[in-house]
């Protein structure tokens, strides 16, 4: 049955979804190659993927309920598309840095995709 309102969520989905989308952003940080980084900018990365995974993920998971969809399987299409949406912004921000006259990008993409 579709929600149209916030507290007729299921607070244990809520949660899992939530979790899903923190230990998504800690996999997707722990992929990055950041060992020529300051701890400054690790942290500072760290906290821009817990952002946009949470968010991203969140935002999937209210989307999936107030449509209608088994809490379950909300959990499971936004745990998902939030991974998948911190991985198209970190390739949007390597294709930004290619138009700007980054040399590397490619190769870094080329990287990426190897592991």
């Amino acid at each position: 049955m579709p929600h149209n309102n916030f507290n007729d969520m299921n607070f244990t989905a809520s949660t899992i979804a939530f979790i899903t989308g923190i230990w998504g952003a800690i996999l997707n940080f722990i992929k990055r190659d950041t060992t020529t980084h300051s701890i400054t900018k690790k942290i500072l990365i760290f906290i821009m993927d817990m952002l946009i995974n949470v968010g991203i993920t969140m935002l999937i998971y209210i989307g999936c309920i107030g449509y209608g969809f088994n809490e379950l399987i909300s959990v499971a299409i936004a745990g998902f598309l939030g991974h998948q949406g911190t991985r198209s912004f970190y390739i949007v921000e390597l294709i930004i840095a290619e138009k700007v006259g980054a040399k590397n990008t490619f190769e870094e993409i080329k990287k990426n995709k190897e592991k």
